[in-house]
């Protein structure tokens, strides 16, 4: 069971360290004001404000998405031991913020396979980081559907429904 939990949200982590890695990428390429070709006398605004907007836009996508990947990590853990994790409307909102951003890729790779059987050169070798992500994405949707419903099924067997019985009130 560790092995499987372990072995199961292994694509989740490689996601979550990738969006920290993008996200320090981002930031370290916005300090640096160097960069720019133009000088700062030409331009209007300074490349500052656009270049914050981009770092605060693409730090608040990771943290909402981080916290569903982490929801998604806790349930992995307690459907796999048998417990029902309580899921209230944060947790609901970050499995759905998951679920939008990996569901996607699995109809990508759906075309991308039938385009690759047909001889088609659809995947790109030359950055094997956004290959690895890409790769992983579908599965952290699969095991996030797997887990929902493992959850749901958990419901069923430890809260059974009360059926009413005749005479009673």
């Amino acid at each position: 069971m560790i092995l499987n939990r372990l072995f199961s949200s292994v694509p989740v982590w490689i996601i979550l360290a990738d969006m920290v890695y993008g996200l320090a990428l981002n930031i370290s390429q916005s300090l640096n004001l160097h960069q720019s070709s133009q000088s700062a006398a030409d331009s209007v605004t300074p490349d500052i404000a656009f270049s914050g907007l981009q770092v605060l836009s693409n730090g608040g996508m990771i943290l909402i998405i981080g916290f569903g990947l982490i929801v998604l990590l806790q349930l992995n853990r307690t459907v796999l031991q048998g417990q029902i994790l309580p899921i209230g409307i944060f947790r609901t909102l970050g499995l759905i913020a998951v679920l939008a951003f990996t569901v996607p890729s699995v109809w990508e790779w759906f075309w991308a396979l039938g385009s690759l059987i047909s001889g088609h050169n659809v995947v790109n070798f030359n950055n094997p980081r956004y290959l690895i992500t890409a790769l992983c994405l579908p599965l952290v949707a699969f095991l996030c559907l797997k887990r929902l419903f493992g959850w749901y099924r958990l419901h069923q067997t430890v809260l059974p429904v009360e059926q009413p019985s005749e005479g009673k009130v």
